[in-house]
């Protein structure tokens, strides 16, 4: 495995390639700790224009609402999968670390405007009551691409 973190120099670069691969996908997998185990679900999710702030949105009575509320430390894995052979020496996949945290109704309609030009097919979902929005706050970006080229980037 080669690992290596960026340097100014290579930062544009970096995410350059960390905004298409996020804008190329539509749902990542959140990971969480719930009761002392890990806990991973499935988020449509959206990304800010300067990369540090992704939103999803999740009805309120959810073990990851429950799991972020008690351990606000998450990752988001996001990847160009298609379930093939080569996607291993092939294929990207992005982990971002970071803290999630509940996103107040007076910060929400900037948030829900990009969420729902993302996911307009979500509408119905993010205007039920239940239905909160949370923001993880980007620390770090790891890359991998052709299986075992690892670099990373800490955004704060």
């Amino acid at each position: 495995m080669v690992r290596s973190a960026v340097n100014d120099s290579q930062r544009g670069d970096f995410l350059r390639r960390v905004r298409e691969l996020l804008d190329s996908q539509r749902v990542g997998v959140l990971g969480s700790r719930f009761e002392g185990a890990p806990h991973l679900s499935l988020v449509a999710f959206a990304v800010s224009d300067d990369l540090r702030e992704i939103t999803f949105a999740s009805p309120s009575a959810t073990r990851k609402v429950a799991a972020i509320l008690a351990d606000p430390r998450v990752t988001l894995l996001v990847d160009d999968r298609k379930n093939l052979g080569s996607d291993l020496a092939g294929g990207i996949a992005l982990t971002v670390t970071g803290i999630a945290e509940p996103i107040t109704a007076a910060g929400s309609s900037a948030v829900v405007s990009r969420y729902l030009g993302r996911h307009p097919g979500l509408a119905s979902f993010v205007a039920s009551p239940s239905c909160r929005f949370f923001r993880i706050r980007v620390r770090r970006c790891s890359l991998v691409s052709r299986f075992q080229e690892v670099e990373e980037l800490t955004m704060e």
